[in-house]
């Protein structure tokens, strides 16, 4: 485009270019609000100095709506704290930083993989990145993606959904109670699970250590409003059947230190985070557009425990997910009765946490995919002497580990879901030898199936090709049916068919086809891949029948 020189003489030339700059930013790159200029090099344009400085004939302007600047910077500007991000050329480690990328079969979307290779090359201390099978493209940095650092923190690369993850929980109830119509009529009792859960002093309790002491892991009142909600975007909690699973019988349900489910076994499925809470935190440590903080800084203390703060948040707010789901799911036990959204009598903090007690008895396996960890790298033998090694920080934004963090021990099984109406892969890590002990995929795998299209995208073309008839999506007893063990959608006459499909409950009608099956990528490839490069094995599978994304309650 044509500007005037920021040197002619009209008054304020400077506040003429931007303003014609952000105008044609608009118009021709369709960015709503726009609002940071950069030049290569991470530049930010904002005084009329910058513009006399930087803006010349030929000179490529990098627009964005409020984003930094992601790419090899030669500024080294300090934040408001202090913190500065070195010149990509004094952090000549990041230029040999090893990328793996562990998809085959699955398509990866070439922007993403540039995400992931600009993010591996300009943040400073990276070492080692990993693209799992579901990788996509975030709004900067990537989802399903693996960093690990040394000497350096990046709270971008986590995001602001601290703690988000999964956890399954065994249900009480045999599969022929929810197959078919049945699970119509389960999908239409599930009610009073949106809002606030009692007082903000019993959401302490909930929230307290083993110890009783009171509110260990608030994070006040404001943000505890939201514990024991799903959340909007992909979170969802699904009522499941174990298809197949290499424990068939009830006997194996431990093994070692890791419980797993076996055939024809009902289990629940919570997908939820830190809700608000995480996103206060990132605001916090990215301010004035600050990415990254040496591990030395006194922020980079601050951030880990809020962080692990929120980790614990998001796990008992899978937990509290979990009891009102299995007061509706389970009647009349008397453990659920704290569940009942209609059940307002005073609960002293013991009976709050023996029903947190009663719940986390049914968990089998509860993992973080939005988080950073330090470690010990490379990743040594299970059996081998760690004190030699240096530490590192795996970062993970839409990715699971193969360890318990808490007890450091391999996990037994993690879970793989789709999207709705499409299978849960039961997944076990595999750490050996031939992948370096989890040196290859960074201690993690995929955490679903990833996006296949942006969820703009999705709402525009998958509405047009179902007419935009929204309620026949959410049906169990129509066309739409869930994928088997090969991959293929379920015909006439098929077991699928015969037992019925997914109920979905979900009062956003965007959501219904921004989280469309087809906007997912296949979850058989995804978990192909992992068995195909050596980093896990595939135990078994479980078929969706209900699946809840929100009421409007």
């Amino acid at each position: 485009m044509l500007v005037p020189s920021p040197s002619s003489t009209e008054a304020d030339p400077e506040t003429l270019i931007r303003n014609l700059v952000i105008k044609e930013a608009k118009s021709k790159l369709r960015l709503k609000k726009p609002s940071r200029i950069f030049v290569h090099g991470g530049h930010e344009i904002s005084s009329s100095m910058d513009w006399r400085s930087h803006v010349k004939d030929d000179t490529v302007l990098l627009i964005s709506s409020g984003e930094d600047y992601v790419g090899p910077r030669t500024d080294s500007r300090p934040d408001a704290r202090g913190v500065a991000d070195p010149p990509q050329s004094t952090v000549e480690k990041d230029l040999q930083c090893s990328i793996e990328v562990l998809a085959n079969e699955t398509d990866l979307d070439p922007l993403a993989l540039k995400q992931l290779e600009s993010t591996a090359h300009a943040l400073p201390g990276i070492i080692h990145a990993v693209a799992q099978p579901d990788l996509h493209r975030g709004t900067k940095y990537p989802i399903g993606a693996v960093f690990v650092s040394q000497g350096w923190i990046h709270p971008p690369l986590i995001g602001s959904d601290i703690g988000c993850g999964m956890a399954w929980y065994r249900c009480n109830l045999h599969r022929d109670k929810v197959e078919g119509d049945k699970g119509r009529r389960i999908a239409e009792h599930l009610r009073g699970l949106e809002g606030p859960w009692r007082t903000q002093e019993d959401r302490e309790a909930w929230l307290s250590a083993d110890s009783g002491e009171t509110a260990m892991y608030s994070a006040g009142a404001e943000w505890d409003a939201s514990l024991g909600t799903i959340g909007a975007g992909n979170h969802f909690a699904e009522l499941q059947i174990v298809e197949k699973s290499s424990s068939s019988n009830p006997s194996d349900f431990t093994n070692g230190t890791e419980a797993q489910v076996c055939e024809n076994e009902v289990v629940l499925l919570v997908h939820s985070g830190s809700r608000g809470y995480g996103s206060d935190i990132l605001k916090t440590f990215t301010a004035n557009g600050q990415t990254s903080i040496p591990e030395n800084h006194p922020d980079a203390q601050d951030y880990i425990s809020q962080h692990n703060r929120a980790c614990h948040w998001a796990s008992l707010n899978r937990d509290l997910i979990a009891l009102r789901f299995l007061s509706c799911l389970e009647p009349g036990d008397a453990a659920w009765e704290l569940g009942n959204s209609g059940a307002y009598d005073p609960a002293s903090p013991s009976r709050i946490r023996a029903a947190r007690d009663a719940v986390q008895s049914r968990k089998v396996v509860d993992i973080w995919h939005n988080n950073v960890e330090k470690t010990t790298w490379p990743p040594p033998p299970l059996d081998a002497e760690t004190h030699s090694l240096q530490e590192v920080y795996i970062h993970r934004k839409g990715a699971a580990p193969v360890y318990n963090p808490r007890t450091r021990l391999p996990l037994q099984i993690l879970p793989l879901p789709g999207s709705r109406a499409t299978p849960t892969l039961i997944i076990h890590p595999t750490l050996t030898p031939n992948n370096h002990w989890g040196l290859l995929n960074a201690l993690s795998l995929a955490h679903g199936a990833g996006r296949a299209m942006s969820r703009a995208k999705a709402a525009e073309w998958i509405a047009a090709k179902y007419n935009r008839q929204a309620d026949l999506m959410l049906r169990g007893d129509v066309n739409v049916k869930p994928q088997d063990r090969n991959g293929k959608k379920g015909v006439a006459g098929s077991q699928h068919e015969e037992n019925g499909g997914t109920w979905v409950v979900c009062e956003d009608k965007n959501l219904v086809w921004e989280e469309a099956p087809e906007a997912y990528k296949d979850i058989w490839r995804v978990g192909g891949d992992l068995v195909d490069r050596g980093v896990a094995e595939m135990w078994g599978w479980c078929r969706p029948v209900v699946s809840y994304k929100i009421r409007n309650e």
